[in-house]
């Protein structure tokens, strides 16, 4: 009966569900059970990933990398304009790095208020730059920080 209550313990342990009146051996398969299917879940989860293995009509993250690549590095002719008081009537230029876990886009220094040849992911991260702005609440009469773009990116049109 010592192994009963001890296979019953272990198996409350592993959170398994049995009948409070479950025999020994059927209890023991149970246990068995759930260690092999851990097992097999292991291996599945060490297995490396192959062609093979990846469901067909999904991309890989290899191939989504290249796309956003490819995105990335499309050119487009722009004026960037920068929108912070304390410093655009000092600046001249813009530092900007794109660059993540699978591609690099480098660093580039690129000039404001001036049309400019600029790959797309520069663009996006100069998009996605803001500053806090200070704004009087109608309501309360109070100030409120608000943010928003530091960087006004106008789109330059082919002239024919």
């Amino acid at each position: 009966m010592a192994k009963l209550d001890e296979l019953k313990q272990e198996a409350k342990e592993l959170g398994l569900q049995f009948s409070p009146n479950i025999g020994e051996t059927k209890l023991q398969a149970k246990i068995d059970e759930f260690y092999v299917a851990r097992e097999k879940e292991a291996e599945k989860e060490n297995e490396p990933i192959t062609e093979s293995t990846v469901v067909t009509g999904q991309k890989t993250m290899g191939e989504l990398a290249r796309d956003a690549e490819a995105k990335a590095r499309k050119t487009k002719i722009v004026t960037i304009i920068d929108n912070d008081q304390r410093e655009n009537n000092h600046a001249t230029s813009v530092t900007v790095n794109c660059s993540n876990t699978y591609f690099d886009l480098g660093q580039m220094v690129l000039p404001l208020n001036t049309p400019v040849e600029v790959m797309q992911g520069y663009i996006d991260v100069l998009k996605g730059i803001e500053i806090p702005m200070h704004v009087i609440d109608p309501k309360t009469k109070l100030s409120q920080v608000k943010l928003r773009n530091r960087y006004s990116i106008s789109l330059e049109t082919a002239k024919a």
